[in-house]
């Protein structure tokens, strides 16, 4: 049976880019495999919320991240890039974070040259390690993966001119993908120009405004995430239910909007779930 990293490479190898919506839990994770995606990622602030319903603020622990990660690669016949923070400690702790998450079944991780606890640099200023730390961080993963497949991604939120000469020392240093920060279009242009090697973005819709994936794709991005918007939209129509049977003691007038019952199960896999207790279950 072929890794989760290594149907990545594969897909990764075949296709020019790859498109890859991020999943907060397993159902939304369902919702990007059903939507014909091939792979998945996940969101730090997404997993924040729906976890432990807090902003982006590194409070997660390392263990629960893990487990739930694995509840989701468990969940999708697609693999699936974990967001795994800074490693959660020094490149000792690394080893560790590198281990438990390829156990998990997720196809690799990224992670980040911030210094801990991490934030979402568009709350706060990011500050980072230094370029020798995070080095030795991406060493640390490289060597401790059984799976030479699985994938590591070095993200840097240093700014432009300095995360130019950093990702030259994390790609010599063994990451097999690049993950920058574009604050801006002339940035998100410049990128695959200054980079030699494979680039993970995220698109962002107020960097990004005007353009698709698939123009990010062809300037030159290997790996185009979808971090955010998808997250927004689950906490607006939450709240956009919930507010109407608040006002209204109903919900009948947003019924026609709603999956059907037989719609759900569905999607949701119950036929396959059927079809297993009937091969395995006898009264």
């Amino acid at each position: 049976m072929k890794s989760a990293g290594t149907i990545l490479r594969k897909l990764m190898r075949e296709n020019d880019y790859l498109i890859a919506p991020c999943a907060f839990d397993a159902l939304s994770a369902k919702a990007i495999e059903k939507s014909g995606f091939l792979v998945a990622g996940t969101t730090g602030q997404g997993m924040h919320g729906t976890m432990i319903g807090q902003p982006d603020n590194g409070l997660l622990a390392f263990n629960e991240m893990v487990e739930e990660c694995g509840k989701i690669a468990d969940a999708i016949g697609i693999p699936i890039l974990c967001d795994a923070e800074g490693g959660y400690g020094n490149a000792l702790n690394v080893i560790r974070t590198v281990r438990s998450f390829e156990k998990a079944g997720v196809a690799g991780i990224f992670i980040e040259d911030q210094k801990l606890p991490p934030n979402c640099p568009f709350i706060k200023k990011a500050e980072t390690i230094s370029i020798e730390q995070m080095c030795g961080k991406i060493r640390a993963a490289v060597e401790a993966r059984s799976d030479p497949d699985f994938v590591i991604v070095a993200r840097t939120d240093a700014p432009f001119d300095e995360a130019v000469e950093r990702v030259q020392a994390y790609l010599e240093a063994g990451a097999d993908l690049i993950k920058p920060i574009p604050k801006n279009m002339k940035e998100l242009e410049l990128w695959p120009q200054r980079v030699k090697g494979p680039l993970h973005v995220g698109f962002m819709s107020n960097v990004n405004a005007g353009i698709t994936a698939h123009d990010i794709g062809q300037m030159g991005y290997k790996f185009i995430t979808f971090p955010l918007n998808m997250l927004y939209m689950y906490a607006k129509t939450c709240m956009r239910y919930l507010e109407a049977v608040q006002r209204e003691g109903t919900d009948a007038s947003l019924c026609n909007e709603f999956m059907t019952f037989d719609e759900y199960q569905k999607f949701i896999g119950m036929d396959e779930y059927i079809a297993q207790q009937n091969r395995y279950i006898f009264d």
